[in-house]
């Protein structure tokens, strides 16, 4: 236990933004946590407790109790609040709870609603109300449904995708189809971020001097430190180029207006009453929470071109047998212990060895010999779902790893491995669908909303897949299932038959995406949410040579302008070490734009 809460720790400090709230870190943590700890300690050793223990585990029922219940609430109930939390944009602390529990209201009732009626099934067919059996049903019975959409796409991509990796060039044609939408996706939050910026900026120049409103003021400020917040951000995703509504009207952003206000266009009366200062607020709030929302989806699409052109640079050195340098290998370790580290000659020596062995020779070898084994499990669980119906078919592979008793290390080391595989594939697919955006984990700049939605969606799969994969491996008399099975069977449709039939359309799931007419499917269901993000596909062979020359065309530009900023900060740093600080020309156009003092059309009219 101890050691999943110090590595789920360590793994999210490095990829939670540094402003992020404490409590929204604190409650993803522990959702992860419980999480973790149940699919990787408790699983493995209840089916140990139950293979060889006489058909009966000796692990109290009470533990899964505990573990589950809160998971169960962080996932459903605390995440999904605290997420819209971070997004209202309301001034006041109490004030965003409410429009937090308001934003998930709709989401509320139509959980009450399906609750309601189960309840009204399960007291006509089994008498009583057992609300707590209810609820496990559905939430099960969610997880499954989600699961096995996730794992019908996982179980063939994982093994391929690992496939192509060993081979850079076919690699980099599906990255190079996908970075022509990724980039437009990039493009398209940065310039709705800057509408939204324009928008504010006007709406806090429009602010009266003369009138003077408690309500009004606190919520200018907030918005202004707000919207000081997303120009620096969107000065970062831009590389340092503002928007010319900045430099139009000769003013600063910041700008605050004097006596009677700026700005015709979006000067208020002097005599707002009180009903015209309360529409005001709610603009105030709206522009507020319009900003963050934007914020963040603008960064979460920076974070993932960033990471698609980071692999396509990566690729392309490979496949050109271009490898790093000791010097470059440790000028690119983070973290304090990363640099101590990075000081010894020894430490750099060993570790460009291995890097250049890992790259010259065992890369590929590794990545097809995982590519087989994954391949093979994929296999395994496909076979054992479509199983699920027959008892005793000899094709159900997954009973054989992980369903009989061979001593306390083995048993638990093979039931670890199937859970973890299997949760690892569903979670995995998770992001590779539409309904995610683009979310994800992204290196020390994944936001507050972000985790939380991340560990929500978490913390919904993994009890639903844990006492899947019981059943899928008939490991029976565990104190999970002891705890799940009158529960699960509290609505008739939803129990034992649900978790036999269901999982079996796993297998046509997959057979649709090996032969490539899942997405036709979805597009004939009108299922837009459940589409697969068109750069987790391969490109069609019409569209694949446009989309190659562009794609590689947009990397390469980043990699020109990532070799330009890099020489300028280099030139910049041997100016510094010579006691001259000499500041290059394109750095001072730009902290000239960025200040006001020069249009960003400053050039526009120069002599060829």
């Amino acid at each position: 236990g101890a050691a999943v809460v110090l590595c789920s720790s360590w793994v999210l400090s490095n990829f939670v933004h540094r402003d992020a709230s404490w409590v929204s870190v604190l409650v993803a943590l522990a959702t992860f946590v419980l999480s973790i700890f149940a699919a990787a300690v408790l699983v493995p050793f209840d089916a140990w407790a139950a293979l060889c223990g006489g058909g009966a585990s000796s692990l109290p029922t009470l533990t899964w109790e505990v573990t589950y219940w809160p998971t169960l609430l962080l996932a459903w109930i605390v995440c999904p609040l605290l997420s819209e939390y971070e997004l209202a944009g309301d001034f006041s602390m109490v004030a965003r709870l409410r429009t937090a529990v308001r934003q998930n209201g709709k989401r509320c009732a139509a959980y009450s609603l399906a609750l309601l009626l189960m309840m009204i099934v399960h007291a006509a067919t089994r008498g009583g109300a057992d609300v707590a059996g209810v609820c496990v049903s559905a939430a099960n019975a969610w997880g499954l449904l989600l699961g096995v959409l996730l794992l019908g796409y996982g179980l063939v991509y994982v093994p391929l995708q690992l496939w192509r990796s060993a081979r850079p060039q076919q690699q980099l044609r599906s990255l190079y189809c996908a970075a022509v939408a990724v980039d437009e996706a990039r493009l398209s939050t940065q310039d709705e971020l800057h509408e939204i910026i324009r928008d504010a900026r006007q709406e806090i120049r429009s602010r009266s001097a003369q009138l003077w409103n408690p309500e009004l003021e606190r919520g200018f400020g907030i918005l202004q430190m707000t919207l000081e917040e997303s120009e620096q951000l969107h000065c970062e995703l831009t590389h340092g180029a503002r928007d010319a509504s900045r430099n139009a009207g000769g003013s600063s952003m910041a700008d605050t207006p004097t006596t009677g206000g700026r700005g015709s266009a979006c000067q208020r009366p002097l005599d707002e009453g009180p009903a015209e200062e309360s529409i005001r607020l709610a603009n105030l709030i709206d522009m507020q929470r319009g900003l963050k929302q934007a914020s963040c989806e603008a960064r979460r699409a920076a974070c993932r071109w960033d990471e698609l052109v980071h692999r396509c640079l990566l690729l392309e050195d490979l496949e050109e047998h271009m490898y790093p340098s000791a010097v470059e290998l440790a000028s690119s370790w983070e973290g304090s212990c990363a640099r101590v580290l990075c000081q010894w000659q020894p430490t750099r020596t060993c570790c460009h060895k291995a890097v250049l062995c890992w790259m010259k020779f065992s890369r590929p070898r590794v990545l097809r010999l995982a590519a087989v084994v994954l391949g093979a499990l994929s296999f395994a669980v496909v076979i054992g779902q479509l199983s699920m119906t027959s008892q005793g078919w000899p094709g159900n592979i997954v009973e054989g790893l992980a369903g009989g008793c061979r001593g306390f290390v083995m048993t638990q080391v093979l039931c670890l491995a199937v859970v973890s595989y299997v949760i690892a594939v569903a979670y995995w697919s998770v992001f590779k669908f539409r309904f995610a955006g683009c979310r994800g984990f992204y290196m020390g700049r994944t936001d507050a909303a972000t985790l939380l939605w991340n560990a929500s969606i978490f913390g919904r799969l993994v009890p639903a897949l844990c006492y899947h994969i019981m059943l899928l491996a008939r490991v029976h008399g565990t104190s999970f299932e002891a705890m799940m099975a009158p529960r699960v069977d509290a609505v008739p449709f939803l129990g034992d038959s649900f978790e036999d039939v269901c999982p079996v359309t796993i297998g046509f799931i997959a057979l649709a995406h090996m032969l490539g007419v899942y997405p036709r499917v979805v597009q004939l269901l009108r299922l837009e949410a459940l589409e697969v993000d068109q750069g987790a596909l391969p490109a069609v062979a019409e569209e694949s040579g446009e989309l190659l020359s562009e794609g590689r065309r947009l990397v390469e530009r980043e990699r020109r302008r990532r070799s330009e900023d890099r020489s300028l900060l280099e030139m910049h740093a041997r100016g510094e070490s010579n006691g001259r600080a000499t500041v290059p020309l394109r750095l001072q156009v730009a902290a000239l734009i960025e200040d006001g003092t020069l249009p960003l059309d400053w050039n526009a009219h120069s002599p060829p």
